[in-house]
């Protein structure tokens, strides 16, 4: 025997043929099996065991050989006997169990022990281990989805058995096999009249060809959809219907659902493929050994193939493995053979094979290439039986494609809800009409679709369902706008084991046919509501000047009464010789088609009429309404107008809705606009001045609205932009019988008394300024000037010339001291005097940039801060320099003075417009002021809030008094310890 070759021999032992094999051979098939496997003696000992067994329990090879069977938890002495005695009779034994991982997990597994007879004379025993969590596992998801699949099935049952659709399927050359029972309500039959029957019987001649076309459509692509025909309904009228249609290649059939579009012709059909909800698991492992050489040829069969395939192993050797394997699947194997010659270890994709019965069972294979071991020189393919998993898988499949073909094709909104009505699925249809995803829908109750009016019928309904009773019903439900949206809905209970786990519905949408049926109801309503309520009289006439209709109006106006005149000619009622004037318009309105308007005075019921006629199809349709006051109004307007023209004031006459309709020459003098500039035009759109506020405009305007004349000053401009002050006198003209209202306006140019008025004021308020600088003065007269007068007249009382030299200096020194606080005093006073002139004579344009760098130059260079200059554009004012720099550099000094000394002292000055006045800011991050404690003294002459520097006290009370001599104010924000911040408002004098 040559290197290399197997040798294999049968003995017969107890009437068992127990292959005999090469030593070498079980180690190498032990160490290269990929799954877990061991070799040990008949005694127990265990001998050999492969890399999978070792990452099975955890354990390296070594400890596995010093543990032996310790690991195989459920394996003792006796139970180890009846293995080795087993496989000795039968040649193998299968046992179920489970082995102790490392970390002390319970693993279950398959164990197969197969006696061998080795060259050598030993007995062995093969221990092959398959891991049977992934199996478990398996077992227990397909049940339940088996479980899930027959309540799919019942719950689709239901469905079918209620829709308000008609479901059917056809067998391929188009007979009718099932339909439901919306059959008989769409078209006439009984489910039992339609099945076994080809559909061209029932079809409308015309669209039988179109049909038969989409038939063999089906055929080649499977699935058709919004496909549009004509069925006869039993009573022979047409009912059109739109179907979608889907073949399954498995049972051969063809499942389509026909919606009724009769009413309603164009139905959207949006189809959404959803994720499959049963994915095929494939699997790895093996549960036969073979060994192949590179032409695909059988060398070695295990045992178990005869048990699995009906095959012997004797009968394998020899054999070609492509004999065995579907044609079908030559091109895949030859790919994966080819990969397995190339060096890889490939997983076959499932295949057919032939067993010994000749049926064909599916296989999956994993094969690895051993040719350059000498012991095997071949490729070993562990090969397992999936029949039954692919079975599974293909019936899932099944299940699937009726379920898509009951729930996702399903042209209207089908969806499921559990017991406490929140949704649980639904299909693309339903998704779409509420504009959401499938998780932002599950987070949905039904109740908050319902519209308020139908909440509590939506309530009793759902609870009916839930007590195991169907519904049909039609409400309002919101959509993703929150516009309401009609549907027709069929819910039924999902009942499993007599209990109801859940609700399946079909929603219909008959928005549209609802909205017709509500806007008809609506609009009959509101045009019969119109007809009677207008104010104007109305009546229609046919061609045939028969009336048609006459409103209550009508009565009232001409007063008579009109009750019977329906269907009467016009003409008998009311003479053309005594209504000539009227019949001419009428008749010109018929000839040309165009609506006619126009007054008449009619002498028989002496009446001005205001008449519109509008001509159509039917006849005319009139109103008319009786103007007679309006007119006797008009002509005395025409008198007024005389007079109002002649007059030396602006006179002007608006309507009701304040547009002018005429105008004197006084006005035109004013304002500079002609009548035909300003008829139709609102005074104060196109007359108010600044002053005059959009405000003050509209209390005009409601003014107006009253019948009680009213005076208003406004400030106006001219057609030249000129501004002027006016009074305006208004007056209500209103007529009580037409309901018309006009307002005759006398307009007084009262320009020069507002000057006059607006400078009395301004005398008034810089009177009342220095008034309140004059108690000032008191103030500091009577208390400030008091204290060093009284200090000198002490000081001279006490000075004796015979005192020594000392005391007298002392004196002195002290006199000194005292005049020099009163001359101090009385600089502030002649400061204080100074501004209390005109600052008007000393306005001047200041460039700002220029001005600040100024003052901050006076700072010292020991205590420069930080300064942030931000002027935004406004580089140059008009204002009295000397005051602006007194104002800065009292503000900048006072930041300097009173500086935290803990940080860097910061100062930003900015500037900015604020309607008409100007204003600088300047803010540090000072020590700041207690407000809420000095709020009474914050500008108040000689007052001071820190006392550790130097300073009068005086800096405070100048600025505010500077800034209210240029026409501002000043505003302060400050905490303590973060700072402060002054806003200066000033008039630009400019």
């Amino acid at each position: 025997m040559e290197k290399g070759e197997i040798e294999v021999e049968m003995t017969v032992q107890q009437e068992v043929q127990v292959p005999v094999v090469g030593v070498e051979v079980l180690y190498a098939l032990v160490d290269l099996n990929p799954e877990p496997m061991a070799l040990t003696h008949q005694g127990g000992t265990l001998l050999s065991v492969n890399e999978a067994l070792e990452q099975l329990l955890g354990h390296e090879k070594s400890t596995l050989l010093l543990l032996g069977l310790e690991p195989l938890s459920d394996l003792g002495e006796g139970e180890w006997r009846l293995i080795r005695q087993e496989s000795q009779l039968q040649g193998i034994c299968q046992r179920e169990l489970h082995l102790r991982h490392q970390d002390g997990a319970m693993i279950p597994v398959q164990l197969l022990a197969k006696t061998v007879q080795t060259l050598e004379g030993d007995t062995l025993v093969s221990l092959h281990v398959r891991d049977q969590r992934e199996i478990k596992a398996l077992e227990e998801k397909l049940e339940q989805q088996q479980i899930a699949t027959t309540e799919s099935l019942h719950d689709m049952g239901m469905v079918l058995k209620h829709s308000a659709d008609l479901i059917c399927t056809f067998d391929l050359e188009g007979r009718f096999l099932r339909v439901n029972q919306a059959c008989e309500t769409i078209l006439g039959y009984k489910a039992e009249e339609l099945v076994n029957r080809h559909y061209t019987e029932f079809i409308y001649e015309d669209d039988i060809a179109s049909t038969l076309q989409d038939t063999e459509k089906v055929k080649h692509v499977k699935t058709t959809t919004n496909f549009k025909n004509r069925y006869r309904h039993k009573n022979g009228n047409l009912v059109h219907l739109s179907w979608s249609s889907s073949r399954s290649e498995t049972v051969g059939k063809a499942y389509c659902i026909a919606r009724d579009i009769t009413e309603l012709i164009k139905v959207d059909q949006i189809q959404k493929e959803s994720e499959e909800r049963l994915q095929a698991l494939l699997q790895q492992g093996s549960d036969m050994i073979g060994i192949l050489d590179i032409q695909g040829g059988y060398l070695f069969a295990s045992s178990n193939v005869a048990r699995i395939l009906g095959i012997s192993p004797e009968d394998f050797i020899g054999r070609n493995a492509f004999e065995y394997i579907h044609p079908d699947f030559h091109e895949e194997v030859i790919a994966c053979l080819t990969k397995v010659l190339n060096g890889e270890e490939v997983n076959t994709m499932p295949y057919q094979f032939k067993d010994g019965r000749g049926e064909w069972r599916w296989l999956e294979s994993h094969a690895t290439n051993c040719l350059d071991q000498p012991s095997i020189n071949g490729i070993i393919v562990n090969t397992r039986d999936i029949t039954d998993r692919r079975k599974a898988e293909l019936q899932l499949e099944e299940n699937n494609q009726r379920f898509k073909a009951l729930f996702d094709y399903n042209p209207d909104a089908v969806y499921s809800l559990d017991t406490e009505g929140n949704y649980t699925s639904a299909n693309s249809v339903a998704l779409k009409f509420f504009g959401l995803s499938p998780e932002e829908l599950q987070k949905k109750h039904l109740f908050e679709f319902a519209s308020q009016d139908n909440l509590e019928e939506t309530k009793r309904d759902f609870a009916k369902v839930l007590s195991g009773e169907p519904i049909s019903s039609e409400a309002a439900m919101k959509g993703p706008n929150n516009e309401d949206l009609y549907f027709s809905f069929t819910e039924i209970p999902i009942i499993i084991h007599g209990k109801v786990v859940g609700v399946h519905g079909i929603a219909k949408d008959i928005s549209v046919a609802k909205r017709q049926q509500l806007l008809q109801e609506a609009t009959a309503n509101r045009l019969n509501t119109i007809l009677e309520s207008i104010r104007d009289a109305f009546f229609t006439i046919d061609k045939d000047w028969r009336f048609t209709y006459i409103n209550q109006e009508f009565d009232k106006v001409l007063g008579v009464n009109s009750k019977g005149w329906l269907g009467l000619d016009m003409r008998e009622i009311f003479p053309v010789t005594e209504f000539e004037g009227f019949y001419q318009h009428y008749q010109q309105a018929l000839a040309t088609g165009e609506a006619v308007h126009f007054e008449m005075f009619s002498p028989n019921i002496k009446l001005w009429l205001d008449v519109n006629a509008y001509p159509s199809e039917e006849g005319l349709s009139i109103y008319f309404k009786e103007i007679t006051s309006r007119k006797t109004a008009e002509a005395e307007l025409k008198k007024l107008s005389w007079v109002a023209s002649k007059t030396v004031n602006s006179v002007y006459i608006t309507d009701d809705q304040s547009r002018i309709e005429w105008v004197n020459d006084g006005f035109i003098r004013v304002t500079g606009y002609t009548l035909q500039e300003m008829k139709g035009q609102r005074p104060g759109d196109l007359l108010a001045g600044p002053e005059t506020a959009l405000d003050e405009v509209r209390q005009i305007r409601d003014k107006l609205k009253f019948e009680e004349p009213f005076v208003q000053e406004v400030q106006n401009r001219n057609k030249n932009g000129e501004l002027y002050w006016s009074k305006l006198d208004v007056t209500p003209i209103f007529d009580e019988q037409s309901g018309g209202k006009k307002f005759i306006v006398i307009e007084t140019v009262i320009t020069e008394q507002k000057k006059a008025e607006q400078e009395r004021m301004l005398l008034t308020e810089e009177l009342l300024r220095r008034n309140r600088h004059l108690e000032q003065f008191t103030y500091i007269v009577s208390h400030n000037l008091r204290s060093p007068v009284a200090n000198i007249l002490g000081l001279t009382a006490l000075f004796n010339y015979q005192q020594d030299m000392e005391n007298q200096k002392l004196i002195l020194d002290r006199l000194k001291q005292t005049a020099q606080n009163l001359d101090t005093i009385l600089r502030d006073l002649n400061d204080l005097l100074s501004m209390q002139g005109e600052v008007n004579d000393a306005r001047e344009k200041i460039d700002l940039r220029e001005l600040v760098e100024q003052v901050l130059q006076i700072l010292p260079d020991t205590t420069k801060p930080r300064v942030q200059i931000e002027l935004n554009g406004l580089e140059k004012i008009h204002s009295a320099r000397s005051y602006v720099s007194s104002i800065l550099s009292n503000l900048v000094s006072n930041a300097v003075k009173y500086k935290a000394p803990q940080r860097e002292l910061q100062i930003k000055i900015s500037a900015e417009q604020v309607e008409d006045l100007f204003c600088f800011t300047v803010e540090d991050n000072g020590l700041g002021i207690d407000l809420k404690k000095e709020q009474g003294n914050l500008f108040g002459l000689y007052k001071r809030f820190h006392f550790h520097v130097t300073g009068k006290g005086l800096g405070l009370y100048l600025v505010k008094t500077q800034a209210e001599a240029l026409g501002g104010y000043v505003t302060v924000e400050s905490q303590v310890g973060k700072g402060s911040s002054f806003k200066v408002y000033i008039k630009n004098l400019a």
